[in-house]
């Protein structure tokens, strides 16, 4: 059975550790980390939050689930995120979109599983 695909976009917290070259530059220059930890410590209280309830939410998913659905995160501000969020007409974070076709924005865990649900009952026929 193939994996039933669940892509979130949201905002998330960009960090230069993701940046191959920038990480390099960083740890040869002594800053490595203390670059890191700035960069989280200045977002907003509300986001970090967000981000811990994105992840419980994402990993309670991935519990359920276990490997009959593939997350993956894509941040809102990126050019992916742009893009999906015109394609999908998104304005509020986090939305799930699922199989590239149902779009659910929000957290209510009952209505995402709904939706895995209904995808799986099909993959499943």
């Amino acid at each position: 059975m193939k994996a039933i695909s669940i892509e979130v976009v949201s905002n998330l917290l960009t960090t230069y550790s993701h940046c191959t070259r920038c990480e390099v530059i960083f740890r040869e220059s002594g800053l490595g980390k203390e670059a890191n930890r700035g960069d989280i410590e200045d977002y907003p209280t509300e986001l970090k939050e967000e981000i811990v309830k994105l992840s419980d939410r994402i990993g309670e998913l991935k519990q359920l689930y276990k490997h009959r659905i593939h997350i993956r995160l894509t941040d809102a501000q990126s050019p992916r995120g742009i893009y999906k969020s015109l394609i999908h007409c998104l304005r509020q974070y986090p939305a799930f979109i699922i199989e590239k076709k149902d779009v659910y924005i929000g957290w209510d865990r009952e209505r995402i599983e709904e939706l895995v649900d209904k995808y799986l009952r099909v993959a499943g026929s």
